[in-house]
């Protein structure tokens, strides 16, 4: 007996999402008949291709060599599907996209202001938020991440390097000719209880490479990057963080960098999605944005 497309197609998007619910509603069809074509394609190929308890789906090893050898395919064939269907329409509908508060706002709305100017039916629903998005439970299409992005299931495209910097007060009198002497200059201190903190910034490549410790203390702890900007602009010391955050000071004129060589090497800014079946919508906005901000190509 030959397994039927859709059944599938539909086992497929099961695994994707570890739940039947949540592959119902990718779909637009009820449970019921995920339920009903996943036994079908189980019998069909005389294997059973998942477990199931009160929480989740998960694939037995049969399913999962099964579910590698055709998402491929299936991700091809409605990528095709959906570029034609879309292609005889104006792009519209609504694309959630998440990102971290400070990245939100200074990487992300600017941005987004001129694609809505080119795509006016085209809608976005924002959440800027620090807490951890899982994209798939919560439907988001589309997210910004600073660090390593590890979930297996998600594809990351990069953005932009995120080192972290040295800056100060654009007023502050660093008088010293080497690193180490800033050991001597009160820091504002990122999730660091206590009043010290070792930092361990580096230097050059390859034969020129240079790392360096430095012990420095100050007399407030945040949690926040933002926080720290405002309280080193305010001259309250010296602060290690995202280059990102060193820019938009440095270009407000409130920051100023300092031993700009040197640097805490830091995993870059990703743009991340769940798969590359991609709605057009989705991908124009992932297309434009890597575009605005000079990602390398994919």
């Amino acid at each position: 007996m030959r397994a039927d497309k859709d059944n599938i197609a539909t086992f497929v998007e099961v695994i994707r999402r570890n739940s039947l619910a949540a592959a119902a509603r990718h779909l637009g069809v009820p449970k019921s008949t995920v339920s009903r074509r996943l036994a079908r394609l189980e019998e069909q190929l005389d294997t059973k291709l998942v477990h199931r308890d009160a929480r989740r789906v998960t694939p037995t090893p049969e399913g999962t060599r099964f579910y590698d050898s055709v998402v491929d395919a299936v991700d091809v064939l409605d990528t095709a599907v959906a570029t034609i269907e879309e292609s005889t329409t104006k792009p519209r509908g609504t694309i959630r996209i998440t990102a971290p508060s400070d990245l939100g706002r200074m990487l992300l709305l600017h941005e987004l202001v001129g694609f809505m100017e080119r795509y006016p039916d085209i809608s976005l629903d924002l959440v800027f938020t620090n807490r951890f998005v899982d994209l798939v439970q919560e439907r988001v299409d589309v997210a910004v991440r600073a660090g390593l992005v590890t979930e297996p299931n998600l594809i990351a495209r990069k953005l932009l390097p995120s080192d972290f910097q040295l800056a100060a007060h654009v007023a502050n009198d660093i008088d010293c000719d080497d690193i180490t002497g800033l050991e001597a200059y009160r820091f504002v201190l990122y999730r660091k209880r206590g009043r010290t903190q070792v930092l361990r910034l580096e230097k050059g490549s390859g034969a020129t490479h240079e790392t360096v410790e430095l012990t420095v203390s100050g007399r407030v702890n945040v949690d926040d990057y933002t926080a720290m900007v405002e309280l080193v602009a305010a001259g309250q010391g010296i602060g290690l963080m995202p280059e990102l955050h060193v820019a938009e000071g440095e270009k407000a004129g409130r920051l100023a960098r300092i031993f700009p060589d040197w640097v805490l090497p830091a995993p870059p800014i990703h743009l991340v999605y769940s798969t590359r079946q991609l709605p057009e919508r989705v991908r124009l906005l992932i297309d434009f944005l890597c575009d605005a901000l000079h990602a390398p190509a994919a």
